[in-house]
């Protein structure tokens, strides 16, 4: 995992880049796989969404879980 300390936004996103094209397609390929996953699983964890079909895209949330107020 990568953790970027900087003041300046335009800084850390570079340093984001040239890590992320730093890697080998394969690489890439893979962290793309497991975010995908993760996704699925966060989607599935919200019991008012309804299950997902196979090859079915999870684009947003059917009935997003409400957030605390501040």
């Amino acid at each position: 995992m990568l953790i970027i300390k900087s003041q300046n936004k335009a800084d850390v996103d570079e340093a984001q880049r040239r890590y992320w094209w730093a890697k080998t397609p394969q690489e890439r390929l893979a962290a793309a796989a497991r975010l995908i996953a993760q996704v699925r699983q966060l989607y599935a964890a919200n019991p008012a969404n309804p299950a997902l079909t196979n090859g079915e895209r999870v684009l947003k949330s059917t009935t997003p879980i409400p957030r605390r107020g501040r």
